[in-house]
């Protein structure tokens, strides 16, 4: 049996967050609020230091999101698990020189994999929450269409709905970020951008009339999908489809997002009702 002790750190470091990790979870910080002005901590935020994050290819956030330069991650130690107990320890107005703290016990485990692991085993993630592992470790650039599934995560899109405006298609599972910690690669679904260079301009000029918790529920874009198939000339449909929501009225948004009741779903009264106001 092997027990810890508690010691003095001496290290003037700060508290980070890795960058891509979860968001912060209002109803989780709540009860860890709760519990800590009732309880105190009662077990260590794990941490790691801040430059073994950027080592091994990710980056830090401050504690409000704000990103910390790569050349000074050796002034932080970055949060692996504990995120909501750190945060609800500031919210309370106590110091967070008080923390204990430790590091992760298996020092084999990649720094994403440790985040995965701690998470999955204490809070169930859900699906779009594992698009924070290739977010966190893989060197990700110019991928517009990953940076869009990000946008539409950080915007709490269920992943099922990300992957239809992002691929057209409901086929990204969150096996398949799992898989790419393995295999050090994004998904390879994001290789391919011809129909997110549709669908951006889509939802840029949707977002210009609807709220982002309707176009999060799927309607929307399964009309898109569902009608673009059954089309005469599919490409047409789609080419059109931007100015066809840019002429949207007020009424028109208003009888979309709030169909009459009747005997059909809410979501065949919508969808019959984008027909009506967009067309086939």
């Amino acid at each position: 049996m092997k027990k810890f002790q508690i010691v003095a750190e001496n290290e003037n470091r700060q508290f980070a967050f890795v960058k891509g990790n979860r968001r912060i979870n209002e109803k989780i910080l709540a009860d860890k609020e709760k519990s800590i002005k009732e309880y105190g901590q009662l077990s260590p935020i794990t941490v790691v230091k801040g430059e073994d994050v950027y080592l091994s290819g990710g980056h830090l956030t401050d504690l409000d999101g704000n990103d910390i330069p790569d050349e000074q991650t050796e002034n932080y130690y970055a949060v692996l698990d504990g995120q909501h107990r750190l945060i609800a320890y500031k919210m309370l107005g106590l110091d967070l020189n008080d923390l204990v703290i430790c590091e992760p016990l298996n020092a084999e485990m990649s720094i994403a994999a440790l985040i995965a692991e701690m998470n999955i085993c204490a809070t169930a993630w859900k699906g779009s929450d594992y698009m924070a592992a290739p977010a966190m470790t893989l060197d990700i650039k110019d991928n517009e269409v990953f940076e869009f599934a990000q946008e539409l995560q950080r915007k709490n899109y269920p992943l099922s709905t990300i992957s239809l405006w992002c691929f057209g298609k409901n086929s990204l599972k969150p096996r398949d970020f799992v898989k790419s910690l393995k295999e050090g690669r994004l998904p390879k679904a994001f290789e391919n951008a011809s129909w997110y260079q549709r669908s951006i301009k889509w939802y840029k000029a949707a977002q210009e009339k609807f709220e982002e918790t309707f176009l999060a529920k799927k309607y929307f874009i399964n009309y898109i999908i569902d009608q673009g198939r059954e089309a005469a000339d599919p490409t047409a449909f789609y080419d059109q489809m931007e100015d066809r929501i840019n002429r949207l009225t007020a009424e028109q948004i208003q009888l979309i997002t709030h169909p009459s009741k009747g005997s059909m779903t809410q979501e065949q009264s919508i969808i019959d009702t984008l027909i009506q106001c967009l067309g086939r």
